[in-house]
């Protein structure tokens, strides 16, 4: 079986948890024995493939997989997708950007089969592979596609940050007893709100990102209205060993934004011991259970008490356990792999 991973062209410019995702998968399936290649646009041929594995229901992607579909090779697409009209109406932006966030996700909700290049994408695919029963269910309802041509494939985390030994960021940084948030810093992630529950309280909280380009308005907002008890860092490297130890480290991780897909940060720090607070939004309660404390994303008082009733709980070393059985790579490997038998017969 050889595979071929596509996505879209800028996206490991302001890498997160969906390129993650798309190289965590390909070591995993590698080590089952799949060929795996990151396509090449000046040197592979599509039918050199069996499969064309896209990662993320964006646009730019609908091209080539016409383009296999037409030679024959199979398409299988991770949409990657979520919206609310919660996040459309009340995401920090300017009125006519909510407007047609707004309008967007109502369309979805009254007239699902409206042509749309997502909608191409997802009807192009020979099977979709949603990280969850609940994105499965919002692909279905908001663009008309069967849940028949849905395969789940649950995200996964690296073993390694079971392993993770906190003191690296604690020497490094000389701060303990602190709230940690890691990602992209942009609107949709809320970082604002984070801010303005920490503000006043007196508790430490860590930013770790760096601002998606085009968005360096609103780290700069996110900065101003910081008070001094918060620290930004700049991303640091997946593979790092400090951000390993940042999640070993922090007393709470949050996990703020206006939904997550559940959110791979999450599921690291919960392997590394963490305790949760994350946002209700998206598929985080089918992942994380009763193991983590939920928040209205839109409402700083409703973080903040997730917050406080994150650090009064003892630490839980159940959710490590938890998410090391059920939420590993390889096991992702094995979803997906199940799912390319299943196109291929």
């Amino acid at each position: 079986m050889k595979v071929l991973f596509s996505v879209y062209p800028w996206a490991f410019q302001s890498p997160g948890g969906g390129e993650i995702m798309l190289l965590k998968t390909k070591e995993a399936l590698e080590k089952k024995g799949i060929q795996v290649k990151l396509f090449d646009q000046w040197n592979d041929k599509l039918t050199d493939y069996d499969i064309l594995h896209t990662f993320g229901s964006v646009k730019e992607c609908l091209g080539l997989m016409q383009t296999a579909k037409s030679l024959g090779v199979k398409n299988v697409l991770s949409p990657i997708y979520w919206s609310t009209l919660q996040r459309a109406f009340l995401e920090h932006g300017n009125l006519g950007k909510k407007t047609e966030l707004t309008l967007r996700h109502f369309f979805k909700i009254v007239a699902p089969i409206i042509p749309s290049p997502r909608r191409e994408m997802l009807e192009c695919a020979d099977l979709l592979l949603p990280n969850s029963n609940a994105e499965a269910e919002q692909v279905s309802r908001m663009f008309s596609i069967k849940k028949e041509k849905m395969q789940i494939v649950y995200l996964g985390a690296d073993e390694k940050f079971s392993k993770a030994d906190k003191t690296e960021f604690m020497q490094k940084f000389a701060i303990r007893d602190f709230i940690l948030s890691v990602g992209r810093i942009e609107p949709r992630k809320n970082q604002l709100n984070l801010i303005k529950a920490v503000n006043g309280t007196g508790l430490k909280l860590v930013i770790i990102g760096n601002p998606v380009s085009g968005y360096e308005n609103y780290y700069q907002q996110c900065k101003k209205l910081a008070d001094k008890n918060i620290l930004f860092i700049n991303r640091l490297n997946h593979e790092s060993t400090l951000l390993a130890s940042a999640y070993a480290a922090c007393n709470v991780f949050i996990l703020q934004g206006w939904f997550e897909t559940p959110g791979l940060v999450a599921l690291e720090a919960a392997m590394a011991g963490a305790n949760l607070a994350v946002t209700e939004a998206g598929s985080t309660k089918e992942y994380f259970k009763d193991y983590a404390q939920y928040f209205n994303p839109a409402d700083p008082i409703s973080i903040r008490e997730a917050i406080f009733k994150s650090l009064y709980k003892p630490n839980c070393k159940e959710i490590k356990e938890y998410i090391l059985n059920n939420f590993s790579w390889l096991n992702s490997a094995d979803q997906t792999l199940d799912a390319y038998k299943r196109i291929l017969q």
